[in-house]
Protein backbone atom coordinates (compact mmCIF):
# COMPACT_ATOMS: atom_id res chain seq x y z
CA UNK A 1 0.00 0.00 0.00
CA UNK A 2 2.53 2.63 0.68
CA UNK A 3 4.42 1.80 -2.33
CA UNK A 4 1.50 3.93 -3.87
CA UNK A 5 2.50 7.14 -2.27
CA UNK A 6 6.42 6.50 -2.45
CA UNK A 7 7.31 3.98 -5.22
CA UNK A 8 7.32 5.92 -9.09
CA UNK A 9 7.36 2.14 -10.12
CA UNK A 10 4.20 1.17 -8.66
CA UNK A 11 1.27 0.85 -10.85
CA UNK A 12 -0.85 3.58 -9.51
CA UNK A 13 1.76 6.27 -8.27
CA UNK A 14 2.25 8.31 -11.33
CA UNK A 15 -1.72 8.12 -11.03
CA UNK A 16 -1.90 9.23 -7.04
CA UNK A 17 0.91 11.50 -7.28
CA UNK A 18 -0.63 13.59 -9.88
CA UNK A 19 -4.58 13.50 -8.03
CA UNK A 20 -2.80 14.58 -4.41
CA UNK A 21 -0.46 17.41 -6.50
CA UNK A 22 -3.81 18.88 -7.92
CA UNK A 23 -5.43 18.65 -4.70
CA UNK A 24 -2.71 20.55 -2.56
CA UNK A 25 -2.50 23.40 -5.36
CA UNK A 26 -6.46 23.73 -5.50
CA UNK A 27 -6.67 24.06 -1.67
CA UNK A 28 -3.85 26.45 -1.61
CA UNK A 29 -5.28 28.56 -4.01
CA UNK A 30 -9.27 28.17 -2.59
CA UNK A 31 -7.23 29.67 0.94
CA UNK A 32 -6.06 33.05 -1.33
CA UNK A 33 -9.23 33.51 -2.85
CA UNK A 34 -11.37 33.10 0.79
CA UNK A 35 -9.39 36.14 1.62
CA UNK A 36 -10.62 38.59 -1.39
CA UNK A 37 -13.84 40.49 0.16
CA UNK A 38 -15.47 40.46 -3.24
CA UNK A 39 -15.53 36.67 -3.43
CA UNK A 40 -17.18 36.38 0.00
CA UNK A 41 -20.63 35.25 -1.97
CA UNK A 42 -18.44 31.76 -3.54
CA UNK A 43 -17.72 30.96 0.59
CA UNK A 44 -19.71 27.71 0.40
CA UNK A 45 -18.27 26.54 -2.80
CA UNK A 46 -14.92 27.37 -0.97
CA UNK A 47 -15.99 25.46 1.75
CA UNK A 48 -17.44 22.41 -0.56
CA UNK A 49 -13.49 22.14 -2.02
CA UNK A 50 -12.01 22.65 1.74
CA UNK A 51 -13.51 19.56 2.94
CA UNK A 52 -13.03 17.85 -0.68
CA UNK A 53 -9.33 18.29 -0.51
CA UNK A 54 -9.51 17.55 3.37
CA UNK A 55 -10.84 14.24 2.97
CA UNK A 56 -8.28 13.24 0.53
CA UNK A 57 -5.75 13.82 2.55
CA UNK A 58 -6.69 12.65 5.61
CA UNK A 59 -7.27 9.37 3.77
CA UNK A 60 -3.86 9.89 2.46
CA UNK A 61 -2.27 10.53 6.07
CA UNK A 62 -4.52 7.76 7.53
CA UNK A 63 -3.23 4.95 4.87
CA UNK A 64 0.58 6.48 5.01
CA UNK A 65 0.50 5.71 9.07
CA UNK A 66 -1.50 2.29 8.67
CA UNK A 67 0.83 1.13 6.14
CA UNK A 68 4.48 2.83 7.52
CA UNK A 69 6.24 0.04 9.22
CA UNK A 70 7.63 2.84 11.85
CA UNK A 71 4.47 4.67 12.22
CA UNK A 72 5.89 7.11 15.17
CA UNK A 73 8.91 7.88 12.93
CA UNK A 74 6.59 8.91 10.28
CA UNK A 75 4.31 10.80 12.15
CA UNK A 76 6.59 13.27 13.72
CA UNK A 77 8.81 13.71 10.66
CA UNK A 78 8.93 16.72 8.74
CA UNK A 79 6.58 15.46 6.04
CA UNK A 80 4.40 13.41 8.58
CA UNK A 81 3.81 16.82 10.62
CA UNK A 82 2.86 18.79 7.52
CA UNK A 83 0.43 16.42 6.58
CA UNK A 84 -0.74 16.43 9.71
CA UNK A 85 -1.50 20.35 9.71
CA UNK A 86 -2.75 20.07 6.28
CA UNK A 87 -6.06 18.67 7.63
CA UNK A 88 -6.42 19.34 11.87
CA UNK A 89 -7.38 23.01 11.28
CA UNK A 90 -10.42 21.91 9.39
CA UNK A 91 -11.15 19.02 11.37
CA UNK A 92 -11.16 20.94 14.19
CA UNK A 93 -13.39 23.74 12.39
CA UNK A 94 -16.09 21.11 12.24
CA UNK A 95 -17.06 23.13 9.36
CA UNK A 96 -16.96 26.40 10.70
CA UNK A 97 -16.12 28.96 8.00
CA UNK A 98 -15.23 31.54 10.15
CA UNK A 99 -12.86 29.36 12.12
CA UNK A 100 -11.10 28.44 9.01
CA UNK A 101 -10.55 31.87 7.84
CA UNK A 102 -8.77 32.53 10.97
CA UNK A 103 -6.29 29.52 10.61
CA UNK A 104 -5.51 30.22 7.28
CA UNK A 105 -1.68 31.12 8.01
CA UNK A 106 -1.75 26.90 9.53
CA UNK A 107 -3.72 25.76 6.34
CA UNK A 108 -1.07 27.69 3.73
CA UNK A 109 1.50 24.80 4.84
CA UNK A 110 0.04 22.72 2.55
CA UNK A 111 2.30 24.04 -0.09
CA UNK A 112 4.81 22.79 1.42
CA UNK A 113 3.49 19.00 0.66
CA UNK A 114 4.42 19.57 -3.13
CA UNK A 115 7.59 19.51 -2.64
CA UNK A 116 7.78 15.60 -1.19
CA UNK A 117 5.78 15.20 -3.98
CA UNK A 118 8.07 16.64 -6.64
CA UNK A 119 10.86 14.69 -4.43
CA UNK A 120 8.88 11.26 -5.10
CA UNK A 121 8.46 12.15 -8.53
CA UNK A 122 12.31 11.20 -9.24
CA UNK A 123 12.82 13.53 -11.85
CA UNK A 124 16.61 14.59 -11.89
CA UNK A 125 17.13 18.25 -13.38
CA UNK A 126 18.76 16.88 -16.46
CA UNK A 127 15.63 14.65 -17.36
CA UNK A 128 13.54 18.01 -16.70
CA UNK A 129 15.74 20.40 -19.13
CA UNK A 130 15.44 17.35 -21.79
CA UNK A 131 11.76 17.14 -21.85
CA UNK A 132 10.97 20.91 -21.20
CA UNK A 133 14.23 22.04 -23.05
CA UNK A 134 16.59 24.15 -21.13
CA UNK A 135 14.64 27.36 -21.81
CA UNK A 136 11.22 26.05 -20.21
CA UNK A 137 13.12 24.38 -17.44
CA UNK A 138 14.79 27.68 -16.03
CA UNK A 139 12.29 29.85 -16.61
CA UNK A 140 9.98 27.52 -14.92
CA UNK A 141 11.97 27.33 -12.60
CA UNK A 142 12.41 31.61 -11.33
CA UNK A 143 8.24 31.44 -11.95
CA UNK A 144 8.30 29.10 -9.37
CA UNK A 145 10.63 30.33 -7.28
CA UNK A 146 8.99 33.97 -7.46
CA UNK A 147 5.59 32.59 -6.83
CA UNK A 148 6.67 30.57 -3.63
CA UNK A 149 8.73 33.67 -2.12
CA UNK A 150 5.82 36.15 -3.19
CA UNK A 151 3.19 33.90 -1.48
CA UNK A 152 5.01 33.53 1.69
CA UNK A 153 5.14 37.52 2.07
CA UNK A 154 1.55 38.16 1.23
CA UNK A 155 0.35 35.60 3.81
CA UNK A 156 2.65 37.65 6.17
CA UNK A 157 1.25 40.82 4.83
CA UNK A 158 -2.26 39.79 5.04
CA UNK A 159 -1.74 38.15 9.31
CA UNK A 160 -0.11 41.18 10.28
CA UNK A 161 -1.41 44.03 8.72
CA UNK A 162 -5.14 42.34 9.58
CA UNK A 163 -4.05 42.48 13.33
CA UNK A 164 -2.85 45.88 12.79
CA UNK A 165 -6.25 46.76 11.77
CA UNK A 166 -6.09 47.55 8.02
CA UNK A 167 -6.86 44.27 5.96
CA UNK A 168 -5.18 43.03 2.92
CA UNK A 169 -6.69 40.34 1.23
CA UNK A 170 -3.42 37.83 -0.26
CA UNK A 171 -3.64 38.51 -3.88
CA UNK A 172 -3.50 42.00 -2.99
CA UNK A 173 -0.69 41.59 -0.77
CA UNK A 174 1.11 39.04 -2.93
CA UNK A 175 0.38 42.46 -5.87
CA UNK A 176 1.97 44.77 -2.77
CA UNK A 177 4.79 41.76 -2.65
CA UNK A 178 5.57 41.83 -6.33
CA UNK A 179 5.55 45.28 -6.61
CA UNK A 180 8.47 45.80 -3.96
CA UNK A 181 10.35 43.23 -6.06
CA UNK A 182 10.24 45.12 -9.06
CA UNK A 183 11.56 48.59 -7.43
CA UNK A 184 10.67 51.27 -9.31
CA UNK A 185 7.03 51.18 -8.59
CA UNK A 186 5.69 53.40 -5.78
CA UNK A 187 4.76 51.07 -2.87
CA UNK A 188 3.55 52.12 0.49
CA UNK A 189 5.35 50.84 4.07
CA UNK A 190 3.07 48.74 5.95
CA UNK A 191 3.09 50.76 9.84
CA UNK A 192 4.29 49.13 12.62
CA UNK A 193 7.77 47.09 13.10
CA UNK A 194 6.37 44.10 11.73
CA UNK A 195 5.42 45.82 8.71
CA UNK A 196 8.80 47.59 8.39
CA UNK A 197 10.48 43.95 8.40
CA UNK A 198 8.15 42.54 6.09
CA UNK A 199 8.84 45.16 3.93
CA UNK A 200 12.81 44.92 4.75
CA UNK A 201 12.66 41.35 3.53
CA UNK A 202 10.85 41.83 0.23
CA UNK A 203 13.05 44.29 -0.69
CA UNK A 204 16.12 41.65 0.19
CA UNK A 205 14.06 38.66 -1.39
CA UNK A 206 13.72 40.95 -4.70
CA UNK A 207 17.45 41.37 -5.07
CA UNK A 208 17.93 37.80 -4.34
CA UNK A 209 15.31 36.94 -6.78
CA UNK A 210 16.89 39.63 -9.03
CA UNK A 211 20.20 38.00 -9.05
CA UNK A 212 18.97 34.51 -9.94
CA UNK A 213 16.97 35.96 -12.95
CA UNK A 214 20.15 37.37 -14.50
CA UNK A 215 21.96 33.67 -13.33
CA UNK A 216 18.33 32.30 -15.79
CA UNK A 217 18.76 34.09 -18.37
CA UNK A 218 22.29 33.70 -18.61
CA UNK A 219 21.97 30.27 -18.29
CA UNK A 220 19.61 30.18 -21.29
CA UNK A 221 21.90 32.21 -23.75
CA UNK A 222 24.92 30.18 -22.32
CA UNK A 223 22.99 27.25 -23.64
CA UNK A 224 21.62 28.04 -26.39
CA UNK A 225 24.95 29.86 -27.69
CA UNK A 226 27.09 26.77 -26.63
CA UNK A 227 24.60 24.44 -28.23
CA UNK A 228 24.74 26.12 -31.33
CA UNK A 229 28.38 26.09 -31.29
CA UNK A 230 28.64 21.96 -30.51
CA UNK A 231 26.12 21.95 -33.41
CA UNK A 232 28.40 24.10 -35.57
CA UNK A 233 31.38 22.17 -34.80
CA UNK A 234 29.72 18.59 -35.73
CA UNK A 235 28.83 19.93 -39.21
CA UNK A 236 32.25 21.06 -39.62
CA UNK A 237 33.90 17.53 -38.48
CA UNK A 238 31.61 15.98 -40.65
CA UNK A 239 32.34 18.19 -43.43
CA UNK A 240 36.19 17.12 -42.73
CA UNK A 241 35.21 13.81 -42.77
CA UNK A 242 33.77 13.67 -46.32
CA UNK A 243 36.27 15.57 -47.69
CA UNK A 244 38.70 13.31 -46.77
CA UNK A 245 36.68 10.19 -48.23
Amino acid sequence: MLAVFENPRATYFGLVNDVLALATIVSVLIIVLETVPSLNVYGNYFLIIEWFTVILFTIEYLLRLWANEHRFRYAFSFFGLIDLVSILPTLIGLGNLTFLKSARVVRIIRFLRLIRLTKLSKVSVADAEETMGIFGFNIALYASTLLFVTLIFGVLLHIFDTANGQYWSIPAAMFWTFSVFLGGLPTPIPPGTFGTMIFIGAKFCGMALFGLLVGVVGKIFNGLILGKARSDGKEVKAKKKRKHK
